[in-house]
């Protein structure tokens, strides 16, 4: 038969309330459970009753859930007391999850914006929702369990910036650029389940769930004293829940596995005593009880004076209190402003002194309660303002203040979730608590490939993706609509965009090419495109970071700019017939160019050839003295290199040297060096005795 002892306050049991929606809040503790039940008046919470039952036996472990039914059987005793002296039938319970498991993590998101328009409630939405998705990304990288489901249940705004000064709101602002700070706070989803499987076993719907350290921090720190760098810690009997506020918002949250079962085991240790002799002993000298009464495990009865039990207890009271401020500190990255200790552990001696200590302030800086602030937000004829009521008061005072963000189930593609959130839920929350990836609801776009086009950068956008498919209820929906308790969500997951492939007709805007040859080479002019010094092709692939040029060859003299050929040195002949500069060329000329000084009589000869055969054909006979040129010596990379005389007596060119080389331009390893005599070289640069050639890769870049 369960007999816990049980404390009680409240309103007599003739007394009937008939107000139609109380609040009814829970606080599950290691040690023992709190209940409150009130109602709202205004901007107050009305107090009706309250009370406090102990565990039987150890069911929770450091403020979790370990024994189900236990725990059950522990809140019934809360409950039935509470429905007997309200008259209220008390269905529904709020709730919070202790910290123990809570996970937080900052994270920014910046994206750029269309400055002409003004920034809209959506674009706020996608910018701090990327930020979310960053911040489960970051705490699930950390998690050593694939396994493991967390569960984002709430996060708070730091800090916006507009084109990177911050900004106290985006909303209808222009600009280029938008960031965000935040803060999230994610919780395993057994954490939750435990507590909803406790309140089923005794017929209670959870209407409201919170977190313990933002019940606590609700109830003690007003939003108007944020704006102060404060820390509450919640000194329960497994954890101390930690929270800090800072510039106008809650800036960090954590949580300390040392709490006021330290203190209770060493006076186990010391006294040879049972847990729960230890903790009334424990009590009495929160009390400022001067001699404390007790009987060891054996049976003998003891007296231990307050001053020798202080004794016993301060190395485990100054651990707690150390590393609590080390935890502090580890968040805050300095000392706050001001302490608030609450929770039952807060009451043990010599608290407050310790923590000023650790943290090298005042000890006034330090207080325990904070109930001063939390009268000005309750009414009551009991006395609630003790430390261990400021975790119940929160949460009511939260569910009160918040009762249309209460938990609900909806489905996502058939699959129940259980959402809970402080802030109205949307497909989107109910996506990313499911487990949906950001890119898979809102789609990412392709990658983009930057490249230098006529010294100007161009980028090549990749593709838009393809939207996520919503319906609501079997209707289309947005990630921004509402989303209500049983709704039915369906969603085909968004399509990224293609990355951009950009081939050299994509970049170049006008493509007109001809072919031509320049003394029987066959070249392309009209439109001509290099890529890293490079010919190009029209349907060549363009990669990030490609330098690409584009001009057009039209005229004869830009043939020979290209070939960096004088004008006035040479005579030209065109399909037979003398040619100036001011030529155009056209599809399948034939561009022959002599030596005005050595060459004029050969040029000659072809001419009148030319006029009585084809321009494709080339003089068949060669005297013997043309037979027996001479070589062309040249020094290519380092090395000497014989050139003899072409079959069609034609001259050498530099790209004629690529066939001396271990170079293929089709395969590029780099951007390709061309240097003749010392200079940068072209492809259709003459090639004479005694040039010195450097042809290899330059890898000196990397693309």
């Amino acid at each position: 038969m369960l007999n816990p002892e049980v404390q009680s306050t409240g309103v007599n049991q003739d007394k009937k309330v008939e107000e139609a929606e109380p609040i009814f809040a829970l606080d599950i503790g290691t040690r023992s459970i709190i209940g409150i039940v009130g109602f709202q008046e205004g901007n107050l919470f009305k107090v009706i009753a309250s009370e406090m039952a102990e565990h039987a036996k150890r069911a929770m472990i450091d403020g979790q859930i370990e024994d189900i039914d236990q725990t059950a059987k522990t809140v019934s005793i809360v409950l039935e007391r509470l429905k007997e002296r309200t008259g209220l039938r008390l269905n529904q319970v709020c709730v919070a999850a202790a910290g123990r498991a809570l996970k937080t993590q900052k994270a920014a998101y910046e994206m750029e914006i269309d400055g002409k328009e003004p920034i809209s409630s959506q674009v706020i939405f996608d910018l701090e929702m990327a930020a979310i998705q960053q911040a489960h990304n970051a705490i699930i990288a950390e998690v050593d369990d694939e396994e493991v489901t967390l569960c984002c249940v709430g996060f708070s705004v730091m800090k916006y910036y507009l084109d990177n000064y911050p900004i106290s709101t985006l909303l209808n602002h222009r600009g280029k650029k938008a960031k965000v700070e935040i803060i999230a706070t994610f919780l395993p989803n057994e954490v939750v389940e435990s507590l909803y499987a406790t309140m089923s076993r005794i017929q209670l719907t959870v209407s409201s769930i919170t977190l313990e350290p933002i019940a606590a921090m609700n109830a003690i720190i007003p939003q108007e004293l944020r704006m102060l760098n404060l820390a509450l810690v919640d000194i329960g009997a497994g954890t101390s829940d930690i929270a800090i506020s800072n510039d106008g918002s809650v800036t960090a949250y954590t949580m300390a596995t040392v709490a006021g079962d330290e203190v209770t085991e060493a006076i186990i240790r010391a006294y040879l005593v049972d847990f729960e002799a230890a903790e009334k002993i424990k009590l009495e000298l929160s009390k400022s009880t001067r001699s404390i009464e007790y009987k060891d495990i054996l049976g003998f009865s003891h007296n231990v004076t307050a001053d020798e039990l202080l004794k016993t207890i301060t190395p485990a009271v100054e651990n707690l209190c150390e590393v609590i401020c080390q935890h502090i500190l580890a968040v805050n990255e300095k000392a706050p402003a001001a302490v608030f200790l609450v929770g039952g552990g807060s009451q043990v001696p010599m608290m407050r002194e310790l923590v000023a200590k650790y943290l090298a302030i005042e000890e006034n800086k330090v207080a325990v309660g904070g109930n001063n602030y939390m009268k000005r937000m309750i009414v009551s004829e009991q006395d609630v303002s003790g430390p261990e009521y400021a975790t119940p008061m929160g949460i009511a005072i939260t569910a009160m203040t918040s009762r249309e963000r209460d938990s609900f189930h909806v489905s996502v593609n058939s699959k129940k979730l259980r959402m809970f959130k402080s802030s109205a839920m949307t497909v989107m929350d109910a996506l990313l608590m499911s487990g949906y990836q950001h890119n898979q609801i809102i789609g990412r776009s392709g990658k983009s490939v930057t490249i230098e086009l006529n010294h100007q950068k161009k980028v090549i956008r990749g593709e838009y993706p393809v939207s996520a498919v919503i319906e609501v209820n079997g209707k289309p929906a947005s990630i921004s609509t509402p989303v209500r308790s049983g709704d039915s969500i369906t969603v085909q997951a968004a399509i990224p965009g293609s990355d951009a492939a950009p081939v050299v007709q994509d970049v170049v805007d006008r493509w007109e090419q001809i072919q031509i040859k320049l003394n029987g080479l066959q070249l392309s002019a009209g439109t001509t495109v290099k890529v890293n010094g490079l010919p190009a092709g029209r349907d060549q692939r363009i990669y990030n970071l490609d330098v690409v040029q584009a001009y057009d060859v039209v005229l004869l003299s830009d043939l020979c700019r290209e070939a960096k050929i004088r004008l006035e040195e040479f005579e030209f002949l065109v399909n037979g017939s003398r040619q100036k500069g001011e030529y155009f060329l056209k599809d399948g000329d034939d561009v022959r160019y002599f030596a005005l000084s050595s060459q004029k009589a050969q040029a000659d000869q072809f001419r009148q050839e030319s006029q009585t055969q084809s321009s494709e054909q080339t003089p068949a006979d060669l005297d013997d003295k043309d037979k027996n040129e001479l070589p062309i010596k040249v020094t290519l990379n380092g090395r000497a290199v014989e050139l003899y005389p072409k079959a069609d007596h034609s001259p050498y060119l530099f790209v004629d040297m690529l066939n001396f080389v271990d170079i293929d331009p089709s395969k590029p390893q780099g951007n390709i060096f061309l240097r003749i005599n010392g200079r940068e070289a072209s492809y259709l640069d003459l090639v004479s005795s005694g040039d010195v050639i450097e042809i290899h890769w330059d890898r000196s870049e990397k693309r």
